[in-house]
């Protein structure tokens, strides 16, 4: 007798492929990407099969491959290093974002902000989207550049504070504490906090954070998982001993960003 194949929830999905669920509805939805089954209370079930699509899907899209292009490819079952695929190193939607932010058009930078984010992964989105949109910005003449420059930034960073925030209300993984030192609000923490939430945890963030060593006198493990530390850039020898003895006393997971990673002794 044949043993039933493994189906699996939107959430493990999405925690096997890094993929948001919104990202996977819109992938249903909006392009019929992926078809899951349905449990009789309407929920989404995967099969491996889907996995395995979905993981095609994300290939794809490293490649430069826009989502809307992806589901021919598929059906055409055209495969991964075909030179004939267009490519391109960063989203159709650059352009698009671009024109709005040279007339500060908040609602239509708005709208999409909040439509990529939502299609692609984060790895593409930071890749493709972000870094393409700031580097062409730089080229801007000053007295523009530092207009497109904030209100890009800050819908931005609002957009990803939603998505940790909505992500907050169905993470599974446990209670993290992103500890940022970090003066201000800023795309990249935003963008690492949102990763993590992806991930199943629970995030509370705090920023301009210059003196950790206070974490040592709470009983961390009591309230949180996990902690992280986050830093654009190299912290002095100070902050990092104080790093050092958080990691030795505290009993839960800690992560440290590229950076400190890099960094540490």
């Amino acid at each position: 007798m044949g043993c039933d194949k493994k189906l699996y929830a939107i959430r493990e999905v999405s925690e096997i492929t890094g993929v948001k669920p919104v990202t996977l509805r819109a992938w249903q939805r909006r392009y019929n990407l992926i078809q899951p089954q349905r449990t009789d209370k309407g929920h989404r079930l995967y099969r491996e099969e889907d996995i395995e699509r979905i993981k095609v899907i994300q290939s794809w899209l490293s490649k430069g491959v826009s989502i809307g292009k992806v589901k021919s490819l598929l059906e055409t079952e055209t495969t991964l290093d075909d030179t004939q695929v267009t490519q391109s190193e960063q989203l159709e939607d650059v352009d698009v974002i671009l024109e709005a932010l040279s007339s500060l058009r908040r609602s239509k930078v708005e709208s999409i902000i909040n439509t990529v984010l939502k299609e692609y992964p984060l790895d593409v989105v930071e890749q493709q989207f972000i870094q393409p949109v700031f580097k062409a910005i730089s080229l801007v003449k000053r007295n523009q550049r530092i207009l497109q420059d904030s209100l890009f930034k800050s819908l931005l960073i609002a957009r990803l504070e939603s998505i940790i925030e909505s992500e907050n209300k169905a993470a599974r993984a446990g209670k993290c504490l992103l500890v940022s030192y970090t003066h201000n609000r800023d795309v990249a923490s935003r963008l690492w906090a949102a990763q993590l939430s992806q991930n199943g945890w629970h995030i509370t963030l705090m920023d301009d954070v210059e003196d950790v060593s206070g974490l040592n006198d709470l009983d961390l493990s009591a309230i949180y998982n996990s902690v992280a530390f986050y830093s654009p850039k190299p912290v002095t020898e100070a902050q990092k001993l104080a790093i050092e003895q958080l990691t030795e006393s505290y009993s839960g997971q800690v992560t440290l960003s590229e950076v400190l990673e890099l960094t540490r002794s």
